[in-house]
């Protein structure tokens, strides 16, 4: 369903929430490769970098799930 604004609802959502989270990130999931790419993109993040993951989706939600 395009157009019905679930992107706002999510953000606004991301918004009203961002206090009470020291991390919020955006997957893309329009299909698995994009939501690979997505994952690896996070791993890019300074935080991320500094735990040396090795930028493997299964790596980045490794450390997701850690936080």
């Amino acid at each position: 369903l395009g157009g019905v604004g679930k992107t706002q609802i999510a953000l606004k959502f991301a918004e009203e929430v961002s206090n009470q989270y020291a991390h919020i990130f955006w997957v893309d999931a329009t299909n698995e490769d994009i939501i690979s790419d997505s994952l690896k993109g996070i791993s890019s993040i300074p935080e991320a970098k500094r735990t040396n993951i090795d930028g493997t989706p299964e790596a980045v939600l490794y450390w997701i799930a850690s936080l």
